[in-house]
């Protein structure tokens, strides 16, 4: 009869053979997240060097000290955690460039994004009982543009994110139209501002234990805009609503990236 210890021996070398292929494939892709986050950070340099902008340095610079901190994380084997940092660490070289080339502010094509999100999904809702082919379609396709513009932002291709995920809005509200089912402004509006709430509470609960002053400033701006798109909905001065608070949400989400935070 076999020990137990002779078992759990086989059982610790069947889980370590088991398990080796997803180890492997978890390192390959940590060492391609590296690798693409160095010829981007590379560019990003060229680019930022050739500018005074001190703004745009800063966020190299973080780039820099994230992607070293991903390679220290890969080196102990901590792959996971090495992609995430990577991935942080693209964004701000992503950012460094905007600012540079004049680009569109990621954290504003992270909310234009979800801003096209929420519309296709109230269209979808809406558009259910309509009979028009055509709509349909129409709002399959704006659906289908909304998802590439999500994978460009991915990317860090954040003007062709926002090209798309504005044309995908445009579809959107097409169908819509050809339904005679024009999107209400006042629920858009009070639908926004609820999203806006939550991601604000989010930012808040992020930077509870982090020192970072440029992270809060934006928060306060975040909070600040916020409180005026209520008082605008409030006052039925719905498009400046919905306005104040996209811009609140840009802050929200640029209050989170500072605080190093995905």
């Amino acid at each position: 009869m076999r020990s137990p210890r002779g078992s759990m021996t086989v059982m610790v070398l069947l889980a370590l053979l088991l398990g080796a292929p997803v180890w492997a494939q978890t390192a390959d892709d940590a060492l391609l997240a590296l690798d693409r986050t160095d010829d981007l950070i590379a560019r990003a340099t060229e680019i930022v060097s050739g500018a005074d902008n001190a703004l745009a340095q800063s966020e190299l610079s973080f780039a820099v000290r994230l992607q070293a901190n991903a390679r220290a994380e890969f080196g102990a084997g901590h792959f996971v955690v090495s992609i995430d940092l990577t991935r942080r660490a693209r964004l701000h070289a992503d950012k460094a460039i905007a600012i540079v080339q004049g680009l569109p502010d990621p954290d504003r094509v992270l909310a234009q994004l979800e801003r096209t999100r929420e519309l296709l999904e109230r269209a979808r809702e809406r558009i259910a009982e309509c009979n028009i082919d055509r709509a349909r379609a129409l709002l399959r396709a704006a659906f289908e543009m909304q998802v590439r513009a999500e994978a460009s932002a991915d990317e860090g291709r954040y003007l062709a994110a926002l090209q798309l995920t504005m044309s995908a809005r445009e579809r959107g509200h097409r169908a819509l139209r050809m339904c005679n089912l024009e999107d209400n402004l006042r629920e858009a509006a009070d639908r926004a501002l609820a999203h806006t709430d939550e991601l604000i509470s989010r930012a808040r609960d992020t930077l509870a234990d982090r020192e970072s002053e440029p992270a809060r400033q934006a928060l306060s701006r975040a909070v600040d805009l916020q409180a005026e798109a209520w008082v605008q909905f409030r006052a039925d001065h719905l498009e400046a609503s919905l306005r104040l608070t996209q811009s609140a949400r840009t802050f929200a989400h640029r209050a989170i990236r500072l605080a190093g935070a995905r």
